[in-house]
């Protein structure tokens, strides 16, 4: 495993947030970016991150997470994927050109389909993501509203990424997505 991202996952123990910690200990594991369950944890590690407010510790990982590129196994890219859409987002919100565009770059790299992107950005898979917080909601368990609610932000991230679309302009997902944060920090 990387030492860089070895060292900063190990500083997260002193944040004291149990998440944080859990989701570090499974990236300590065993790192390796070839294994989608592993990507998966780094994510969701990026993630929580940036749901809480550690910004620093985040931004600390952008060059590990920049660094990883496109493979051709789709299991593992949706995990990077996610990631690069994250960091893009983040970026924007605080005007970092640099990582911004090695971003988008990265994002870019593997979205060659102008259709797929397109049926993306129009909510092909939002729509249900979408469906399924409402649906979690009505039913009242807070696991199923956060797991929910996480899966609707990783996709509207992703659609911000790809240049967001008529149905869903950049505006309209920046204030879910912060929304969607305030509702998980609380959880």
């Amino acid at each position: 495993m990387n030492e860089e991202l070895t060292n900063i996952v190990l500083s997260l123990s002193s944040l004291g947030n149990k998440r944080i910690e859990s989701l570090s200990k499974k990236v300590l594991k065993k790192m390796n970016f070839k294994s989608s369950k592993d990507l998966e944890n780094l994510k969701d590690l990026c993630f929580w991150l940036y749901i809480y407010g550690y910004t620093d510790q985040f931004t600390q990982l952008y060059s590990i997470l920049l660094s990883v590129s496109f493979t051709g196994n789709w299991n593992t890219w949706t995990q990077v994927e996610q990631m690069l859409a994250l960091v893009y987002y983040a970026s924007r919100k605080s005007k970092d050109v640099l990582h911004e565009s090695k971003a988008l770059a990265g994002i870019m790299q593997a979205e060659t389909d102008v259709e797929n992107i397109k049926n993306r950005c129009n909510g092909s898979l939002l729509e249900g993501r979408e469906q399924n917080v409402q649906e979690s909601i009505q039913l009242g368990n807070k696991t199923d509203i956060r797991d929910a609610l996480y899966a609707e932000m990783r996709e509207l991230l992703l659609i911000y990424a790809l240049g967001g679309s008529e149905k869903y302009p950049l505006e309209k997902i920046e204030a879910r997505v912060e929304e969607i944060k305030e509702n998980l920090k609380g959880m």
